[in-house]
């Protein structure tokens, strides 16, 4: 966090050496804030309500030969599941109290003590650029280029949307598609201009050490070796394009990313580097939005514990209102989890300031104890009503 705030502190002192063509007029920089808040509650959450907020601040100008320079921070509080945080975590009802593994890309394990996360306080966002004719070039706190380019399935929800989920009512959610390694910790980013509908980006993180909201790469749970990635590089590619006779929109994207895996001697031989990739489209026409996306990780496993997911998803638009239906499936090799979701529902903006969304979802969550009992497989299902409010200025 102390390097995020320096770069914050120092972008505005290192602006005037990007450029000899700079003048001491703060009026010719732009700040643009924004702050929101979303609120989730579920018929069959353990908590009441989630909730996130967030405050986005940015300051940039262009400068005479057309780079625009500046800044961008996101200070962010979420209180999501207590066991769950950051996606990572043991799945509700597969505790234990034995020792396990944690997966390098998933931060899932079973059968040992689960955490119980409060609300936490997050910069997630702390970084300098510079965007030209050349392309694009950050460096701070931030998110990589293969969760910057993701594109998958639609939903109605902001933070339970499937395989992109933010916000874990039930706590047996183990489905994510979200391409994020690094989650925000400290990196430099490379992406290019977009040509004939292409945009490819690059990221290099010296050290994942930052528990970000929805990435908690840095988590260490009770009971499992601790895992450490490092040097981790990512790359991407992501594709928008309209086709004009016909009126549709493509988007799609391929990321794939690697980093070293550092964890202590007794548990070096369980763990190898860490690889993941992930695909994902949808077509856009007229009221109509269909998606789907994949990903694979081995989890930084030296054997196996391949973890893979996809999603799919269909919305339309009816008058104000967004109407949607989604499904996912994941299985963790390494925990022995094998997770399913649906859901279906309606959305509405009232004005340009606020979103409501109500769903039915449903949550399955099978699993065999480890260390596995003849064979044994128990398993998880929750449904409920799912109100979703988002608020922003």
């Amino acid at each position: 966090m102390r390097y995020a705030l320096i770069c914050l502190a120092l972008s505005p002192a290192l602006a005037p050496i990007a450029s000899a063509q700079w003048e001491d007029d703060w009026q010719v920089w732009e700040t643009k804030t924004e702050i929101g808040t979303t609120l989730l509650g579920a018929t069959h959450a353990d908590e009441p309500v989630l909730y996130r907020f967030w405050l986005d601040t940015s300051r940039n100008r262009i400068l005479d030969n057309g780079v625009e320079i500046g800044a961008a921070g996101r200070l962010e509080v979420q209180r999501d599941h207590p066991a769950r945080a950051g996606f990572s975590g043991v799945p509700n009802g597969t505790e234990g109290s034995g020792f396990g593994l944690q997966g390098a890309f998933t931060g899932l394990a079973t059968g040992i003590p689960a955490e119980n996360e409060d609300a936490r306080l997050q910069l997630e966002q702390a970084y300098v650029y510079a965007n030209g004719g050349y392309g694009e070039l950050r460096l701070g706190r931030d998110a990589g280029v293969a969760l910057r380019f993701r594109e998958g399935s639609p939903s109605i929800f902001n933070t339970v949307a499937i395989g992109a989920q933010t916000l874990d009512p039930s706590g047996t959610d183990v489905i994510t598609t979200r391409h994020d390694l690094t989650g925000p910790s400290a990196k430099l980013t490379y992406t290019t201009p977009r040509l004939i509908g292409f945009r490819a980006g690059l990221s290099f993180t010296p050290r994942v050490a930052v528990r970000g909201m929805d990435r908690d790469a840095d988590r260490n749970l009770p009971s499992t070796a601790p895992v450490t990635l490092k040097n981790a590089a990512e790359g991407a590619v992501n594709f928008s394009h309209l086709l004009r006779q016909s009126g549709v929109r493509v988007r799609a994207s391929v990321a794939a990313s690697t980093a070293e895996v550092d964890v202590p001697a007794y548990a070096a031989a369980s763990y190898d580097r860490v690889s993941t990739w992930s695909l994902g489209g949808s077509l856009e026409y007229q009221d109509f939005s269909f998606g789907a996306s994949y990903l694979n990780s081995d989890n930084g496993m030296a054997s196996q514990g391949d973890y893979d997911a996809w999603t799919l998803g269909l919305t339309r638009k009816v008058g104000n209102y967004l109407l949607g239906a989604e499904y996912g499936e994941g299985e963790d090799n390494l925990t022995n989890l094998d997770g399913k979701v649906w859901s279906v529902g309606v959305a509405r903006e009232f004005g340009d300031h606020v979103k409501g969304s109500l769903g039915y979802r449903e949550t399955d969550l099978d699993f065999v104890p480890i260390p596995a009992s003849a064979g044994v497989q128990t398993g998880n299902s929750l449904d409920g009503i799912v109100i979703e409010i988002t608020l922003s200025n």
